[in-house]
């Protein structure tokens, strides 16, 4: 019997070519933010290059084609009261470690750069957008072989469950459910995730 909180797995939910189609507009666009989520800590919660997309002519396609993924998963196994996607979706790029004797550019310390990565949290917040997140989607978009590490992970710690990693699957899981994305190894790993939005959970 699968609980509420089991992530749901939707395999060719984007095709490879729409998965090298997203990478692609993601390589090419000048607006990529290099984003670090304080955890109010000493180390970040995420470390990752993002790209906001909104819904223009050009990505209605991939905003169809998630409205229509989250409606069949809604009615097959959440059964959410849900509205709509209230904010952009993004594009992931989490990237392997750099050293500075390796001569890369940028970082705080001469060149080295901080393993790609997103600590264990929830998606719901207090406040703004994230505090009408119900439903959270991240679709792979990578080929396993083009990296190591950077595995996401739904739960708890001890008992995380780990994504599959074929390029173009959905995995779609409550909001306030714990989830991470441990840290690239080696190579690139891209991901396009989005939340669908609700009244409050009662």
């Amino acid at each position: 019997m699968s609980l509420l909180t089991d992530p749901c797995l939707r395999a060719d939910a984007l095709s490879l070519g729409e998965c090298a189609r997203l990478i692609g507009m993601f390589d090419a666009s000048p607006d990529i933010k290099a984003g670090r989520l304080s955890g109010g800590s000493e180390t970040d919660t995420r470390i990752c290059d993002t790209l906001w997309m909104d819904d223009t002519p050009e990505t209605t396609w991939i905003f169809t084609r998630l409205a229509e993924l989250v409606a069949d998963v809604n009615r097959e196994n959440f059964h959410f009261d849900l509205e709509e996607f209230r904010e952009s979706a993004q594009i992931l790029k989490y990237r392997a470690a750099v050293s500075a004797s390796d001569g890369t550019l940028g970082g705080a310390s001469g060149g080295a750069s901080l393993a790609g990565r997103y600590d264990s949290h929830v998606d719901i917040g207090g406040g703004g957008h994230s505090a009408t997140r119900k439903l959270s989607l991240s679709i792979q978009l990578s080929a396993p072989d083009s990296y190591t590490g950077g595995g996401l992970q739904i739960g708890s710690t001890e008992e995380a469950w780990s994504a599959p990693r074929k390029p173009g699957t959905a995995i779609l899981f409550p909001s306030f459910v714990r989830h991470s994305v441990a840290p690239l190894v080696s190579g690139i790993r891209y991901a396009l995730v989005a939340w669908v939005h609700g009244p409050a959970f009662r």
